[in-house]
């Protein structure tokens, strides 16, 4: 092929790029939607900025190393050097917090932790540093201003009690400050809590079914939304929630729940319906990309709690968006389509 100019060489060459995107996601749906339908994943605070019981804090924009952390994620527990028990799959920075998604080892000793970890025995994390630069501030505490991050463990007693494994608590219990969920897309009900309706046949109305939902959990105007426990409630009945904007309605995706005669239920319409949007159907739903196989598991054990065989999903998704960027490169497509 003959280049003819600049503008030409740059298209394809973006062309080429994509091309080369696509080319590597296709090679990896196999083995890595395998692995990911095996693999339990869990989300926590790892540090923050607030000053702990012990008179220190991080500063969490002094780490220093977090490319060289990323070449070995080790998970510990007690910071154990001798207990590795899983690895760290992910970390977003924040400006006052540092996010982790981790999962556990197939081994003995990491399986009897995370079963404290469901069991909700153990809820914690810390982290493993070394200190660079320290220094005190006007009310005398210890601030790591640089440090190294070494390691994360799950710990029995962190000395920051804001760093936190995110759990979803029943409608009937108090909501524990330092357990606010906090992260951008969260996943209320994940555990397929709610009883399925017997009549699988039942249409689902999601319009009609808000009204009802939002009289049952006291959240009918925007001013309720600002209540954190009345959200939580709420929340219950979406497979997704934007929590960074959970003061408003158009924050929560996928509803499935409805009440009958006074309790709430899981509609089969609306699982199916849940399902369909999230695998693309009648335009899709609008959710960050890493969240979706997280969707997709929550929305799954519904199927599996009725003995029947949700739809293959897998990281083909991916694949086909970077197909359509190519098609829009190369002008098959027009990017609002």
């Amino acid at each position: 092929m003959r280049i003819n100019s600049v503008s030409q060489w740059l298209k394809c060459n973006r062309v080429m790029n994509t091309m080369k995107q696509a080319r590597q996601l296709l090679a990896n749906i196999i083995t890595k939607a395998e692995e990911s339908e095996e693999r339990q994943f869990y989300v926590g605070v790892a540090t923050t900025s607030d000053v702990d019981r012990v008179g220190e804090r991080v500063n969490v924009k002094g780490l220093t190393n977090l490319d060289e952390y990323l070449k070995n994620p080790i998970l510990l527990f007690n910071h154990d050097i001798n207990s590795p028990i899983g690895r760290i799959t992910k970390v977003n920075l924040h400006e006052d917090k540092i996010e982790v998604e981790f999962t556990f080892a197939s081994t003995p000793k990491a399986q009897e932790i995370k079963q404290l970890v469901d069991d909700g025995v153990l809820n914690a994390l810390s982290i493993g540093f070394l200190s660079l630069q320290r220094l005190r501030d006007e009310a005398g505490n210890v601030v790591h201003n640089q440090w190294r991050w070494v390691e994360t463990s799950v710990v029995t007693l962190p000395a920051n009690p804001n760093a936190v494994i995110y759990r979803y608590l029943d409608e009937d219990k108090e909501v524990d400050e330092t357990m606010k969920i906090e992260v951008k897309g969260v996943v209320p009900d994940r555990d397929a809590e709610f009883p399925v309706y017997e009549d699988f046949e039942r249409e689902w109305d999601a319009d009609e079914s808000e009204i009802r939902w939002r009289k049952y959990v006291g959240v009918e105007t925007n001013e309720d939304l600002q209540d954190p426990k009345k959200r939580q409630k709420y929340a219950k009945r979406f497979f997704w929630v934007d929590d960074e904007n959970a003061d408003k309605f158009s924050a929560y995706k996928l509803p499935h729940v409805d009440v009958i005669n006074g309790k709430p239920y899981a509609i089969w319409r609306g699982i199916v319906a849940a399902m369909a949007a999230l695998l693309g159907a009648r335009g899709g739903v609008d959710i960050p990309d890493e969240d979706r196989e997280k969707v997709y598991r929550a929305i799954a054990k519904y199927y599996e709690k009725v003995d029947k065989e949700p739809p293959e999903f897998h990281k083909a998704v991916e694949f086909f968006k970077a197909l359509r960027n190519l098609l829009i490169v190369c002008g098959g497509v027009n990017e609002d389509d």
